[in-house]
């Protein structure tokens, strides 16, 4: 049971090294008035996604679990999308340099849903930088009592929470994933790699030992590629294979 443990914690861990897009998922952040968001983080982007009640201004704060002095928030209220920074505990939250685009903000039978993007880093020192290796995220969010009005939140309407990122998979690697075959397992001297009808192109594999060390690595030519693991030691290793058409990993037994 530890061996198995290890491997999906350092087969998590790999993926994540690779990882082009990762996610807090959909957080449900109040439940009584159905306030959920969502933080999506990839090389380049930060999106994040609010959905809340169409008549209270809806507030989001990043890598903070307070109203801490210089903390990076956003808000939308009554005068739109606002990027804001905390002035302390007790204080309204000011608005500094507008670094975010909203793309859309659509709103159906009362319920606001609202997307806006940002580069990773802002313009202001005081803007949280996102990062998509990152392990976690610290959040803090808050919701106008009975208004749309930006002010005061009032009692029990505001909340902190840590988040993991977790990676999410494009259509590609989710292709590729599916497509990618790795036998004999287990091997002694050749395994063969093959992707099946996964179109790539610039295509590479990478082998880990189970402590996180590259042992072995070569280009990938062809969907069908023999590589001799002879050389290891026996024992289970993660096979990373990257195309610029999608990222997959996968276990190989050397025996």
């Amino acid at each position: 049971m530890k061996k198995i443990t290890l491997l999906f914690v350092l087969l998590g861990g790999l993926c994540s090294i690779y990882a082009q897009t990762v996610s807090t998922g959909t957080l449900v952040l109040q439940s009584s008035i159905d306030y959920t968001g969502e933080v999506l983080i990839d090389d380049t982007t930060v999106t994040i996604t609010l959905s809340g009640p169409d008549n209270l201004w809806l507030g989001l704060g990043f890598g903070v679990n307070t109203m801490t002095s210089g903390g990076d928030v956003v808000t939308y209220d009554a005068t739109g999308f606002n990027d804001r920074q905390f002035l302390g505990v007790g204080v309204p939250p000011t608005g500094d340099t507008q670094d975010w685009t909203v793309s859309s903000n659509t709103v159906s039978a009362g319920v606001r849903t609202l997307v806006a993007t940002r580069d990773l880093v802002g313009s202001d020192t005081t803007d949280f930088t996102f990062d998509n290796t990152a392990a976690s995220i610290s959040l803090v969010w808050a919701r106008g009592n009975n208004t749309d009005v930006f002010g005061n939140h009032g009692q029990g309407n505001r909340g902190a929470i840590a988040v993991d990122l977790n990676p999410v998979l494009s259509v590609n690697d989710a292709n590729l994933a599916s497509s990618l075959s790795i036998f004999p397992v287990p091997a002694s001297e050749l395994v063969t790699i093959s992707m099946g009808a996964f179109e790539f192109e610039n295509a590479s594999m990478e082998i880990y030992s189970m402590l996180g060390q590259l042992v072995q690595n070569q280009k990938i030519d062809n969907k069908s590629t023999i590589v001799n693991i002879s050389a290891l030691s026996k024992g289970i290793y993660i096979l990373n294979v990257s195309t610029e058409n999608g990222f997959a990993t996968a276990k190989i037994i050397k025996e």
